[in-house]
C-alpha cells in the first residue's frame, strides 16, 4: 500500500532548493516508439504514478527506492553521458584547487578528472545493477565540488526527494552550552503551552549528532565547511518566508532507508518511517507502468507513445483576489514581527517582495533583512528602492546600529549586490575581480565570440541592435575591464593569459564596467546601477549615512554567490560579522559557505555557445565538437565558470578561511522569535562579546590581521560496510591524498561491519573476525579483518563446504562478488555454491 496522505510539508510546490538554478530546461523529446522496453516487468513505478496523477506526491521511501532500482542500467549511455560532462566540466574554474586545496580549507580534496575516469571504469567493468546506482555515485561526484554553481538535475535522481516527516532545530539552552537537537514542532508548541520540550538523543540507533552529520554530509549541496552543512538540516523560519524545505526534511537526495526512529532523553521513543516526494508534474508523463518506461521518460527524455496532453490541468484560481501580506508573521510561524516599519511591495512567499525592515528601538538599531537577492526581473527596481528607504529611514530616526540578517541568502541577481553595497558605502567602489580558466576550448570560444563582436558595424541598424543584444555575452571581453591597468581589454588574446597558479593556468582578473549602460542593459535585464552614473538617480545616496563600525552582517553560513560577494564587499569595507548555529562544538565559524564564484553558468548556454562559435569561426569549427550529446536526459546542469578574486591575490575566495568576527549559538528562545534573536546579534556584536560561542573570535580577516585559519576538521575513523544501494554513508578519509572519499554504505536492513579488535575477539560475541578485501571507492584494495557473521547454510549449519572466508568488493553498490568455491552473503550469513566461473553477484534472497 503506498503512502499517498498529505502532511506538513505544504510549501513543496514554492521549494526555494531550487528558485536559484536558471530557468531554461531542456525539452523533452516526441513520444517515444518502443513498444518493448527493458525490464517490461510492471513495478510499483506504475503505482506511485498512477497515485501521482491523482494528486498524490508524498510516498514512502521504500517505495520510490524499490521504483529507482528497478529502472535497467545502459552503459552506452551512461559513457555518453560521462564524455559530455567530462567536457563541460573543464571550464570549472576551481579543479586545480579542488584536487591541491590550500591551508584552511575545510572539505576534502577531490580530483574531479580521475573521479570520472573511475566511474566510467566502473561503467565498463559492468559494476552498476541499475540506473540509480550509477547516478547516485555521479551525483555524489558532483556534491563533492562543495559548490552550489556545480548542479546537475537529471536522469531517474530527478523525479524523486528524499524526506524525515519532522523537522527538526539544533539549539542551545542559554547560547553558551553546547545545542542539542529538538523536533521543530515541540520548540513551538512548547513555547505556547509551557512544557519543556526534551531532546533527541539518537536516530536509528545512532547518537543523533553522528547521524546528521553523516547525513549532512552525504545530502547538502555546495557548502565549503560542516558548519553549513549543518544548518542546512534545520528549520529556519527565513527558509519558511521563502517556501523552501530542509536537506533532511524535503531535499535529500539518496535514499536514506525505510524505518526511522527519534530517541528521546526523557526515554520515549518516535517511530515513523523516511518519505519521498515525487517531482514531476501530474498527468505529465502517461503511465509509466515498468523501471523500462522509467528508463525511457527520465533517462533517455522520451515522452510515452501513450501521453495525452489534453489530459494536463493548469492551475487556476477560482477565489476573489485579496491583497498579499505586509510582514512575515504567519507565513514564519509567528517569528517575525508583525510591523516592520519597510516593506517591499507584494511580500509573500509566491509573491515578488522579499525585503523588510525593523526597529529596535530601545537600543537604537535598525534591522535589514534581505533572505535573498534571487528577485524576479520586475522587481529589481522595488528591492533596491526598499533598501534605500531602510537606509534613510533608520538614519532620519536616528538609529545609531543597523544589522543587515542575510541567513539562508541563497544569492540571485548581481546587480543586487553592488547596489546594496553603494547604498550604504556610496562613496566607496568594491574591487569585485573574477577570473576563469585558461585552456584551448576556453579560448577558441572567447577569440572566436569577441572578435565577432569587435568586428559588429555599429552604423548597421541590425549590427547595432545584435551588438547590445551580446554586450553581456560571457564570451565577450573587450568591454570589461583588466583589473590591472584600469582600462578595457582590447582583445581575448589580452585576457587569456595564462596566469599560471596551482598548476593550472588562468585569464587575467576581470571587473565589470558598470558605468557602460549598454552592457549593464544587457546583463541585468535593462536595469542600471544609477549609483555607478555620471548622472545618479535622485534616491541614489551622495554620501554614506552610516559608517562600517556601525554595521553588522548576521548569517547562517548558507550565504551564498551573489549573498557571497555582497559579503566581500562589505568585510572589505570594515564591516564586521556574526555567523549563528553550526555544529555542536566550540570554535569558529565561516560567515559566507555557500558557493563564493562569481557565475553561475549552465551547460545548454555551453551547448549554444559552441554552436554560435562554430558558425562564425573556422577555428572554432576545426576544435569544437559539431554536436554535443549528453545521452542522458538532462533537466539543468552548470558550473561556475569564474572565480572571485581580490585584488594582487591568485587563490579564489571559494578556497579562503574567512571567519566571521563572532559566533553565536541559536537558542530555545530565538529559534523561532527573530526580535530576540537580533537583540542577541546586537549584544554580541556592539556591547558583549562574551555572548560569542567559546573559541570563535580571532579568526576573522576583516581587520586585517589574517590569524591562521583553525586545522581541517579530521574525520571519524572510518566504520566499513558494504558498499550498497542502500544509505551511502560518507566517511572522510584522514588521508584523502589517498583518494576523494570512502564510499561506504549500509545494508538494507544489515548493520556496519566493523574491523576487529587487536585481540581479534569481535565486541557482539557473535561475530566471527575474517580477512576480506575492501576496494573503496578512491582508495584501491585494502586488505583488513572485519567481524562478520559466522558462515551458515540454508539449515542453518556453520559448517560451509568450501572457504567462505575469501571475499572481495568491487567500487561498486552492487556488492560482493564470489571468488571462492563458496562465498557468503554478509547481508543474512548464508553460503553460495560454485556456479562454474560465474561470479554469482549480490542478492537479499538467495535461491542456492
Amino acid at each position: 500500500m503506498l503512502f499517498t496522505q498529505g502532511f506538513l510539508l505544504a510549501s513543496i510546490a514554492a521549494s526555494g532548493f531550487a528558485r536559484s538554478l536558471p530557468s531554461k530546461v531542456r525539452p523533452r523529446q516526441a513520444p517515444s516508439t518502443t513498444t518493448d522496453a527493458p525490464d517490461a516487468q510492471a513495478t510499483i513505478c506504475g503505482d506511485i504514478v498512477d497515485d501521482a496523477n491523482e494528486g498524490f506526491q508524498i510516498f514512502w521511501a521504500s517505495d520510490a527506492y524499490a521504483c529507482l532500482t528497478s529502472v535497467p542500467f545502459n552503459a552506452a549511455v551512461a559513457t555518453r553521458f560521462i564524455q559530455y560532462w567530462n567536457q563541460t566540466i573543464q571550464f570549472q574554474s576551481t579543479l586545480a584547487y579542488l584536487k591541491t586545496p590550500p591551508q584552511g580549507y575545510q572539505q576534502p580534496a577531490v580530483d574531479v578528472i580521475l573521479e570520472l575516469n573511475r566511474i566510467q571504469q566502473k561503467v565498463d567493468a559492468n559494476a552498476y545493477a541499475n540506473q540509480y546506482d550509477f547516478e547516485a555515485d555521479f551525483q555524489l561526484l558532483t556534491y563533492a565540488l562543495h559548490d552550489s554553481h556545480v548542479y546537475l538535475t537529471a536522469g531517474v535522481l530527478a523525479a524523486f526527494s528524499f524526506a524525515a516527516p519532522y523537522e527538526v532545530v539544533s539549539v542551545s539552552v542559554d547560547g553558551k552550552q553546547a545545542p542539542k537537537i529538538y523536533i521543530t514542532d515541540d520548540i513551538l508548541d512548547s513555547a505556547k503551552e509551557g512544557w519543556n520540550p526534551s531532546a533527541i538523543t539518537s536516530i536509528n540507533g545512532t547518537e543523533v549528532n553522528q547521524f546528521l552529520t553523516q547525513y549532512a554530509a552525504l545530502n547538502s549541496w555546495g557548502y565549503v565547511e560542516p558548519h553549513a552543512e549543518w544548518n542546512a538540516l534545520m528549520s529556519s523560519p527565513t527558509l519558511d518566508i521563502q517556501g523552501g524545505l530542509t536537506t533532511l526534511s524535503g531535499a535529500g537526495t539518496f535514499y536514506p532507508g525505510d524505518n526511522l526512529t527519534y530517541t528521546f532523553e526523557n526515554g520515549t521513543k518516535l517511530e515513523t518511517f523516511w518519505l519521498a516526494i515525487y517531482n514531476e508534474v501530474a498527468n505529465y508523463t502517461g503511465p509509466l507502468t515498468t523501471g523500462g518506461d522509467f528508463y525511457n521518460y527520465f533517462v533517455l527524455g522520451l515522452l510515452p507513445a501513450s501521453f495525452d496532453p489534453t489530459t494536463i490541468v493548469s492551475p487556476s484560481y477560482s477565489g476573489e483576489l485579496t491583497e498579499g501580506p505586509t510582514n512575515w508573521t504567519n507565513v514564519s510561524y509567528g517569528a517575525f514581527p508583525d510591523d516592520p516599519f519597510i516593506a517591499q511591495a507584494d511580500l509573500g512567499v509566491l509573491g515578488g517582495g522579499l525585503v523588510t525592515g525593523y526597529t529596535l528601538d530601545d537600543i537604537s538599531t535598525g534591522v535589514l533583512s534581505l533572505p535573498s537577492f534571487d528577485a524576479i526581473p520586475q522587481t529589481i527596481g522595488d528591492y533596491s528602492l526598499a533598501v534605500n528607504q531602510f537606509i534613510g529611514n533608520a538614519s532620519n530616526s536616528n538609529l545609531t546600529r543597523v544589522i543587515i540578517d542575510l541567513q539562508r541568502n541563497p544569492g540571485g541577481a548581481t546587480l543586487l549586490a553592488y547596489t546594496t553595497f553603494k547604498a550604504f558605502f556610496p562613496d566607496l567602489s568594491p574591487f569585485a575581480g573574477s577570473r576563469r580558466r585558461s585552456f584551448p576550448a576556453a579560448n577558441v570560444l572567447g577569440s572566436a565570440t569577441t572578435k565577432y563582436w569587435d568586428d559588429l558595424d555599429e552604423n548597421n541598424d541590425d549590427d547595432y541592435i545584435l551588438k547590445q543584444q551580446l554586450a553581456a555575452d560571457e564570451w565577450l571581453i573587450t568591454n570589461r575591464i583588466n583589473a590591472a591597468t584600469g582600462k578595457n581589454f582590447t582583445s581575448w588574446q589580452e585576457y587569456q593569459g595564462p596566469v599560471n597558479a596551482n598548476s593550472d593556468a588562468f585569464s587575467l582578473t576581470e571587473q565589470y564596467d558598470l558605468a557602460n549602460v549598454i552592457f549593464d542593459a544587457a546583463a541585468f535585464d535593462e536595469w542600471y546601477p544609477t549609483m555607478y552614473m555620471p548622472n545618479k538617480s535622485a534616491w541614489a545616496f551622495e554620501e554614506r549615512l552610516f559608517n562600517p563600525d556601525q554595521i553588522v552582517l548576521l548569517t547562517d553560513g548558507l550565504c551564498a554567490s551573489a549573498c557571497s560577494l555582497f559579503v566581500e564587499m562589505m568585510t572589505r569595507a570594515g564591516v564586521k560579522t556574526i555567523a549563528a548555529g553550526g555544529q555542536p562544538k566550540s570554535g569558529p565559524m565561516q560567515t559566507a559557505s555557500g558557493t563564493r564564484g562569481a557565475i553561475v553558468y549552465s551547460a545548454f548556454n555551453l551547448d549554444d555557445d559552441m554552436s554560435f562559435a562554430r558558425s562564425i569561426d573556422t577555428t572554432a569549427e576545426a576544435l569544437i565538437p559539431e554536436i554535443r550529446d549528453p545521452g542522458m536526459y538532462t533537466k539543468a546542469a552548470g558550473f561556475n565558470i569564474r572565480d572571485q578574486i581580490r585584488k594582487d591575490e591568485t587563490t579564489p575566495l571559494q578556497f579562503k578561511y574567512e571567519a566571521a568576527d563572532c559566533r553565536i549559538y541559536y537558542t530555545i528562545a530565538n529559534i523561532y522569535n527573530m526580535t530576540q534573536l537580533w537583540y542577541d546579534v546586537a549584544t554580541a556584536a556592539f556591547v558583549d562579546p562574551n555572548k560569542c560561542v567559546d573559541g570563535s573570535r580571532g579568526f576573522s580577516t576583516t581587520n586585517n590581521t589574517s590569524p591562521n585559519p583553525p586545522p581541517k576538521p579530521q574525520s571519524e575513523k572510518p566504520v566499513l560496510s558494504l558498499d550498497t544501494s542502500a544509505l551511502k554513508q560518507v566517511r572522510f578519509d584522514d588521508d584523502p591524498e589517498d583518494g576523494f572519499r570512502s564510499a561506504y554504505g549500509r545494508p538494507i536492513g544489515g548493520n556496519d561491519i566493523t574491523l576487529c579488535p587487536s585481540n581479534g575477539v569481535c565486541p557482539d560475541g557473535k561475530s566471527q573476525c575474517r580477512p576480506i578485501t575492501i576496494s573503496c571507492a578512491g582508495e584501491g584494495s585494502k586488505n583488513v579483518k572485519a567481524c562478520l557473521p559466522p558462515c551458515t547454510n540454508r539449515k542453518g549449519s556453520t559448517s560451509c563446504p568450501g572457504t567462505c572466508n575469501i571475499l572481495q568488493t568491487q567500487e561498486s553498490k552492487v556488492g560482493l562478488n564470489r571468488q571462492a568455491n563458496f562465498g557468503q552473503d554478509l547481508f543474512s550469513g548464508l553460503c553460495y555454491p560454485k556456479t562454474g566461473t560465474k561470479k554469482l553477484g549480490c542478492t537479499r534472497n538467495p535461491t542456492a
